[in-house]
């Protein structure tokens, strides 16, 4: 018998955000952005501009990936394919947004993971197109101490930063880099004791629903993957019913947001750059749906060259 993977968008979101980026070097938070203190009180409008900052625009993202396909076709990689955007939310970030309803239709939405990654569904000149070269070419950015990492210039992945951000670095500060400060706030969240005294309250009515081997709400889709669709279904619907229970969205939530405010005079030094990194983008959109392109050729700078004595 053939065991279904488990997917979710809600589990997407989780793991796009929180960095299984496509580009190196997002691995740790730097010095500006460790050891966040929960403040007492939430200004709601920080709240809302800060969101507005770290997560790009889904239309935005929704043309990047569209572009990818194009591009990865017209260099000869025709099985290249990819799913829909997913948006980036704090819902996304924390893993909340999962309801009793939605496990009882859908369970964790039953499906092929690898019909989300294009990656894994791509040859071997689909590969090479989304990857490209480094050797003919590099491009790489940083902010507020994050570093994109290296990337190949004539990859199809650079070309999407580039076509819809307006270059290659400001597309990966708004998609790539902007996105990896929540990832700071939920590392201080999952550490946070009241998160620590949520999950393990969660984890008891778990196991008084017959799941004692789940401790954490994380965990629960990857178990569930050993287990046949019924199975999997039953899970899910425990672990809706159980953050049900415990008030898990609204705990978690409560939770976050003082470490979020706390963020938000840190990255509120970089939000005006971000936000017109998001109007260009819009304007690309705009332009894209009129005249779709399938390539964004990138000049590299010349690296300057010491002079001779």
């Amino acid at each position: 018998m053939s065991v279904t993977m488990v997917t979710s968008s809600f589990i997407v979101r989780s793991l796009t955000v929180l960095g299984l980026l496509v580009v190196a070097g997002c691995s740790s938070a730097p010095e500006n952005l460790n050891d966040l203190e929960p403040v007492d009180k939430v200004n709601e409008k920080n709240l809302e501009q800060l969101t507005s900052w770290i997560f790009p625009p889904e239309e935005a993202e929704k043309a990047r990936a569209a572009f990818i396909e194009r591009c990865v076709a017209a260099n000869g990689g025709g099985t290249y394919t990819i799913a829909d955007a997913q948006q980036n939310t704090l819902e996304g970030i924390l893993g909340t947004g999962f309801t009793v309803e939605e496990a009882d239709k859908h369970g964790y939405e039953l499906a092929n993971a690898g019909a989300r990654d294009g990656l894994a569904n791509s040859d071997t000149a689909g590969r090479s197109a989304y990857f490209g070269n480094s050797k003919l070419g590099t491009v790489e950015t940083s902010l507020l101490g994050y570093s994109s990492g290296k990337i190949a210039a004539n990859s199809c992945l650079a070309q999407s930063f580039q076509y819809i951000y307006g270059s290659v670095e400001d597309g990966l500060k708004a998609a790539e880099l902007a996105p990896s400060f929540g990832r700071a706030v939920r590392d201080e969240v999952l550490d946070d004791e009241k998160y620590k005294d949520l999950q393990n309250r969660w984890a008891t009515c778990m196991s008084e629903k017959g799941f004692p081997d789940i401790s954490d709400t994380t965990q629960a889709p990857a178990h569930a993957n050993s287990h046949l669709p019924k199975e999997q279904k039953k899970i899910a619907i425990a672990d809706a019913t159980c953050r049900h229970n415990v008030d898990f969205d609204a705990q978690v939530s409560d939770i976050s947001q003082r470490y979020f405010a706390s963020i938000y005079e840190r990255v509120k030094n970089v939000g005006d750059e971000l936000e017109k990194i998001h109007d260009q983008a819009a304007k690309n959109v705009e332009a894209d749906k009129t005249d779709p392109k399938d390539s964004s050729p990138i000049e590299l700078q010349p690296t300057p060259t010491a002079s001779a004595s």
